[in-house]
């Protein structure tokens, strides 16, 4: 049977059950007459009339669109409109016209209000003089292939969330669309939203901001839920997604996923219930032009945490921008001061914190944790207090009480702790500082005044103490290549280049060599996978070269000097895998004080070279 006999022989059966049934309800008469306009503006299209003209002419003649239009309105201009949108002519503006208006407007790129305003009446007023009515016939008929969509099933993710604790763009609702008999090309959804507090109904847009539509990881459209775009429908509210082009090819099956924004900080938890509205949920085109809806009733249901706004959760972790273990330079006469100890996070969940108390544990040498006078806490630029630890030994606390530093929720808060030291250091002692809240060393006020401690931990790198003089290192970049000898494969070699910064801080630098043991040498070890092995000072090689000044020569007080450290690594000697170098060990002399350091040294490293 052709499509047109089929387009034909459904008109007649719906208007058959229009004629035999007048007790149908006013609603199903609204929807069976758009049918049978819809089917009767494809079978025009199929016989090469315009919906246009089926649609237009005869409501929309001698009709200029000069008035404002919403629902309560009645007229000759309401007729029209219906007429062009696809619509039911009733003369009457009811939430089917809304709905209407609302996807023609999405389809032409007007704010989806459902109110016929100046910009939508100039598109209407060109759409009477035009050939074609994007809203009922979008693509040329008299092409293509038939087809349908079904929504076998909801997809698996997002699933149900009894407990969702965060409020930007989370994923509710996800549609499994399979697309039969031709490429399909999804372009509008009616979603339903149910929200209750405390068992209670209530307005969707008073807890739901927006709704997002994604195709995989790309947005297709952005849909504000307000008073206006919400449609209600009875005791439902529903809201129509319009202007989007989701694509399915034939025979197979994509999922459509809708996000939701929740409005933040409402005074207790909501339910909200989602699913798709109506046997015409999404409308879709086929390769000839021809519409095609389908819909699917399950639900899913996300309890908003609202409850818990009264409450809330501090979570503590050390910043990636904590700074690695150094050494500290600690003038011999006067001390030093903000020495950086710790960076770390404190972010708030579910509601938003105050944080009142602190409490920094100090670990490491007792004679370098004596030497210790002040914790400094600061937010970015402003120092927020100073405090003395409460004795001088490994394990002492530093405590920071009547705090006022607020976190809100979904935010995190950046702190850095900084520690100032008094002269007189044995050369090499260190010390960390550390947030353990598993001693309750953060306490802080919920939104609903009351207090309790936080969870995590953030530990600070270990800072190596110096008396007077001392040398600091920076990381530049390091690189790894392996050279293949095609005629003598056991002579093919990895070559590691390791690249850092050397500082003089108190005295003279004495100038570092490729010797791997010893005073100004450099230990590397070289990995095969995981496993190292110390290199030989044959296979090290120490470029010194002062900044300014001559190359292997030593570096004045304040100082810096490039050191570039060349490694090889014979195949006979690595075999084959992977192969990457690493210094274990720098050891620097600064006037009279000889550092051999292994620590701060995790970035002095290259990348894996793949020895074949």
């Amino acid at each position: 049977m052709s499509i047109k006999k089929i387009v034909i022989t459904t008109v007649l059966a719906l208007a058959v059950v229009v004629v035999a049934a007048p007790a149908v309800q006013a609603d199903q008469l609204s929807d069976l007459m758009a049918q049978i306009q819809q089917l009767t503006a494809q079978l025009n299209a199929l016989q090469g009339t315009s919906a246009s003209t089926t649609t237009g002419t005869g409501a929309c003649a001698g009709v200029t669109l000069t008035s404002d239009l919403k629902v309560g309105s009645t007229g000759a201009q309401v007729s029209c409109v219906q007429s062009l949108v696809g619509n039911a002519v009733t003369g009457t503006f009811g939430v089917n016209t809304k709905a209407h208006v609302i996807t023609f407007q999405g389809a032409h790129a007007i704010a989806t209000t459902g109110t016929v305003g100046p910009r939508t009446r100039a598109a209407l007023t060109t759409l009477m003089g035009t050939a074609s009515n994007p809203v009922v016939n979008p693509v040329t008929p008299g092409t293509g292939t038939t087809g349908f969509i079904s929504i076998p099933e909801l997809a698996a993710s997002p699933a149900s969330n009894a407990n969702v604790t965060s409020t930007s763009n989370i994923p509710v609702l996800g549609v499994d669309v399979r697309a039969i008999g031709s490429d399909m090309t999804v372009s509008s959804a009616k979603v339903q939203l149910a929200v209750t507090k405390s068992s209670a109904a209530e307005h969707p847009a008073t807890s739901v901001q927006k709704l997002y539509v994604y195709d995989g990881s790309t947005l297709l459209g952005t849909y504000p839920v307000t008073t206006d775009s919400v449609i209600k429908d009875g005791s439902n509210y529903y809201v129509i997604l319009s202007g989007f082009a989701f694509k399915v090819p034939v025979n197979t099956t994509k999922a459509l996923t809708v996000n939701a924004d929740f409005a933040p900080s409402l005074e207790t938890s909501r339910v909200v219930t989602v699913n798709l509205y109506g046997s015409d949920a999404l409308r879709a085109t086929d390769t000839m032009g021809a519409y095609t809806t389908a819909t699917n009733a399950s639900t899913r249901q996300y309890t908003v945490a609202y409850a818990t706004v009264s409450t809330s959760t501090l979570t503590v972790a050390a910043d990636t921008a904590t700074t690695i273990s150094a050494s500290v330079n600690v003038n011999a006469t006067s001390g030093t001061t903000n020495v950086p100890m710790l960076v770390f996070d404190a972010k708030s969940t579910t509601g938003a914190s105050k944080i009142t108390d602190l409490k920094f544990t100090a670990q490491g040498t007792a004679s370098a944790v004596a030497k210790l006078t002040a914790v400094k806490l600061y937010d970015g630029s402003t120092l927020l207090g100073s405090q003395s630890l409460s004795s001088a030994v490994s394990g002492a606390t530093a405590s920071f009480t009547n705090l006022t530093i607020a976190v809100p929720q979904d935010t995190t808060k950046v702190l850095t702790v900084k520690a100032d030291f008094a002269s007189g250091v044995s050369d090499g002692t260190s010390v960390s500082l550390s947030v353990l809240t598993s001693a309750s060393d953060v306490t802080y006020q919920q939104p609903n005044l009351t207090s309790t401690t936080a969870t995590g931990t953030a530990t600070g790198n270990a800072m190596y103490l110096y008396n007077g003089k001392a040398a600091t290192l920076s990381f530049t970049n390091a690189t790894s290549i392996y050279s293949y000898n095609t005629t003598t494969p056991s002579l093919s070699y990895t070559t590691g280049v390791i690249t850092f910064k050397i500082h003089a801080d108190g005295g003279t630098l004495t100038a570092l060599t490729n010797a791997t043991s010893g005073t100004n040498g450099i230990k590397v070890n070289w990995y095969l996978g995981s496993t190292p092995t110390a290199l030989a000072a044959s296979n090290v090689s120490v470029d010194f070269q002062p900044v300014g000044g001559t190359n292997g020569n030593n570096v004045s007080d304040g100082g810096d000097a490039i050191v570039t450290v060349t490694t090889t690594v014979p195949r006979s000697t690595s075999s084959t895998g992977f192969v990457k170098f690493a210094i274990s060990e720098i050891d620097w002399t600064v006037g009279t004080t000889a550092g051999s350091q292994t620590w701060g040294l995790g970035d002095f490293k290259t990348p894996m070279a793949n020895v074949q």
